[in-house]
């Protein structure tokens, strides 16, 4: 019965066959356009916490309890090889860097601006984050007396390689913190807050600065998967088992770019339901003009004996169908152009300042979530079969005389 049914829906189908190719097409270009503007978020999403996180954050920070709110020299811990150590034996670690982290004022011979210092390791530095790639002009830290620096600090400063600039700062111990440096590298991260107002030193030098021998203000943690970050927070702050001690996924860190994040996907559900309001229309229209051209053969089929149900059975079957087809197509369209801007990537570089602010690049790599493919198919099938249940209603409530007489 169930063949039977569906035969006489592809007939019904292939009689107007502009009409269900519109339908298809309307189908098939709002699913492929779901998909890929699904790919398009979840790439640009996923680009926005990687440069995040590769810059300074780190997928996890540790510090002392209250240090993320205050950001004090005070506020350190003791011994940081010992939770480096305890860091490195989980699996979900790749890596792991000690950071001494101050605010100080960094001088030149002409100008001073107030910056965030950071006594960072270049060698485990380079395993965690990206910084040594954003060095535009020269090189990344080599001694204890070189020094790395935005591009716009040194424009404020109006100092170039080579050039010599002061740190000035309040020890631990109370005393003044003042040393020269040598400028060795100029960054151009893009991201305002770390070209104008952060300088790196070397770890070693921080300490000698600071007065912070076998002590640190943070350590930044490397993981697989940045998704992971906090069911792995959570991991380390059960094995670290310190009260006086936090454990800060990013999402932690910068409470601000998760929620970009999380409205960026609630947004999202807004362009699904336009596509589906689109898909429903076009998938009414046909199965409700089919219905109304086929009165007279309805009427005949319920003078016949056939069941009210079966005749519902039968308008769903061709919407069903219609959907199918149209979802194929456009899971085609979708996961082709996803996957080919995927590796070609969207050139966006007209909007790069606007980009920056939100640590995505020029270009715009789209990523393709089975998830997100999977929900969007299924939202296709399932609106093509509930649409089709006014029609079918229609169709199963005529009164056969009245249908049998209709032209």
């Amino acid at each position: 019965m169930i063949f039977a049914f569906l035969k006489i829906a592809f007939r019904n189908i292939l009689r107007a066959k502009r009409r269900s190719l519109i339908t298809v097409s309307a189908v098939g270009f709002g699913l492929g356009a779901l998909i890929f503007i699904w790919a398009f978020v979840d790439g640009a999403h996923r680009q926005m916490v990687e440069n995040y996180t590769s810059l300074i954050a780190g997928h996890i920070q540790i510090h002392k309890q209250g240090f993320s709110q205050k950001e004090q020299l005070e506020m350190n811990f003791s011994r940081p090889e010992e939770i480096i150590a305890k860091l490195t034996r989980l699996a979900q670690v790749k890596a792991v860097s000690p950071r001494i982290k101050a605010f100080g004022l960094v001088s030149s011979a002409e100008h001073s601006s107030i910056v965030s210092i950071m006594g960072i390791v270049p060698q485990k530095e380079l395993s965690v984050s990206r910084m040594s790639d954003r060095v535009k002009e020269g090189k990344f830290l080599e001694d204890n007396k070189s020094i790395v620096i935005g591009e716009r600090l040194a424009k404020n400063l109006n100092v170039s390689l080579g050039d010599k600039v002061v740190i000035m700062s309040q020890a631990l111990d109370g005393s003044i913190a003042s040393a020269a440096y040598h400028v060795n590298g100029l960054l151009d991260t893009g991201a305002d807050e770390i070209d104008k107002g952060v300088a790196l030193i070397t770890y070693t030098a921080a300490q000698e600065l600071f007065v912070m021998d076998n002590k640190a203000s943070e350590i930044a943690v490397r993981i697989n998967s940045a998704e992971d970050a906090r069911i792995v927070s959570r991991m380390i702050a059960n094995d670290l088992n310190s009260p006086d001690l936090e454990v800060l996924a990013w999402q932690d860190i910068s409470p601000m770019l998760y929620q970009w994040v999380e409205f960026d996907n609630g947004f999202i559900w807004i362009i699904v339901l336009v596509v589906m309001i689109v898909v429903a229309i076009g998938i009414l229209n046909t199965v409700l003009m089919g219905v109304l051209e086929r009165t007279h053969e309805f009427g005949i089929l319920l003078a016949l004996g056939t069941k009210r149900r079966q005749v519902i059975s039968m308008v769903a079957f061709e919407s069903l169908i219609l959907g199918i087809v149209g979802s194929i197509a456009g899971l085609g369209l979708g996961c082709v152009s996803s996957l080919y801007y995927g590796k070609a990537g969207i050139n966006l570089s007209a909007f790069t300042q606007a980009l920056n602010n939100f640590y995505m690049d020029a270009f715009i790599y789209p990523r393709l979530s089975f998830g997100h493919v999977a929900t969007s198919l299924v939202l296709v099938l399932i609106i093509s079969v509930v649409v089709s249940l006014y029609p079918a209603y229609h169709a199963a409530n005529l009164k056969p005389v009245d249908a049998i007489r209709s032209i």
